[in-house]
């Protein structure tokens, strides 16, 4: 693409320390570009320079959740109670995995009993299984369920769940049903030295270097690192169905009727030139991605950004991807990719519409 500079001009400037990497993704085929403001050179192609993912993990869970119901390990359908078995509240037992995976289980944003000043550099670490039992034994949103809440504890707490009823860890769960399969090689939780040496510092808005997160119990609503070019390949996989989870990825673009509107295992839907698009974003402390693809034309993208959306205030980031999610309307504090994103697919589509 001869004007990807001024498609993402506006994002770019004015971050000095910002590394930026674009995958241009068709079904047979991938376009890597690469925007660094950072005058070290480094020798590490910038398609394997790893980033952290943010929410674009709770994609990945949700389809740990459908590959392990493919296997019969559970069922979408059985309730949150089944699976927290030293917690006696019957809120639980009228929520299902899959209202936690499409965000319709009413649990709130983060738990009641979350701070996030009591660790700001780090605010997932401090919380314990504890803390997620002593929540989840008062908890009752019954009536807020079946009405959409995007909620990281609602998501932390489905890949909990998947790894109590498999006896493994995320990322022997991840790498068992989706990164090996898909030959994502680059992409998990927890970093062997060789990884951990491509692994890119992040940067809050104003541009200082922040601390990596550790999501502890939440891992599976935001604890993934990968490359862009691992994030492609995931693309790929969306628009091809010759791959060995194919039957998985299909049915998490199937959209499930819940109350008023549409949701999906994972994924958020939008339009763009008339067409559905699914989507997810994702941000930390010093970090933000956007995927989204559209399977009619064959065409997506990554971007992934070592500079985050928000700057001081954790719950201004938070309430800022309720926003986002809800009325896609972009936050005030800072500027999210999507935006970028969004042009960088429009452009695509509509190049790939022309030559049909």
């Amino acid at each position: 693409m001869k004007d990807i500079q001024s498609l993402v001009s506006d994002y770019t400037k004015d971050k000095k320390h910002l590394q930026l990497v674009i995958g241009i993704v068709r079904e047979g085929d991938v376009e890597y570009y690469s925007f660094d403001n950072n005058n070290k050179k480094s020798m590490i192609p910038p398609e394997h320079k790893l980033f952290e993912i943010g929410s674009i993990t709770k994609v990945f869970t949700s389809i740990l959740l459908l590959e392990m119901e493919k296997e019969k390990l559970l069922s979408s359908d059985d309730s949150v109670g089944k699976f927290v078995q030293n917690v006696e509240n019957d809120y639980l037992n009228k929520i299902t995995l899959r209202s936690l995976a499409t965000h319709t289980s009413g649990l709130p944003i983060l738990a009641t009993n979350h701070n996030l000043a009591k660790k700001r550099s780090n605010p997932y670490s401090m919380y314990t299984e504890q803390d997620l039992t002593a929540f989840l034994s008062t908890a009752d949103y019954t009536d807020s369920i079946g009405s959409f809440g995007y909620s990281n504890i609602a998501v932390g707490l489905l890949g909990y769940i998947l790894c109590k009823v498999s006896g493994s860890t995320y990322d022997e769960l991840l790498k068992k049903y989706i990164t090996s399969p898909l030959k994502m090689n680059e992409t998990a939780v927890m970093l062997d030295a060789e990884k951990n040496s491509r692994f890119l510092n992040g940067h809050a808005s104003s541009g200082k270097r922040v601390p990596h997160w550790d999501l502890s119990i939440h891992v599976g609503a935001g604890g993934i690192k990968s490359s862009v070019s691992d994030l492609s390949l995931f693309v790929q996989a969306n628009l091809n169905d010759d791959n060995p989870i194919a039957s998985t990825l299909q049915k998490s673009h199937l959209p499930i009727s819940i109350g008023n509107s549409n949701r999906y295992f994972g994924w958020g839907e939008d339009n763009l030139l008339d067409k559905v698009i699914l989507w997810h974003n994702g941000g930390s402390a010093g970090f933000n991605s956007y995927l989204a693809f559209n399977k009619e034309l064959r065409v997506g993208v990554v971007l992934l950004s070592n500079y985050s959306f928000f700057s001081n205030s954790l719950m201004d980031h938070y309430l800022a991807q309720i926003r986002k999610w809800m009325t896609k309307k972009e936050p005030s504090q800072g500027t999210m990719i999507d935006s970028t994103g969004i042009k960088i697919l429009e452009e695509i589509m509509q190049r790939e519409a022309s030559l049909k």
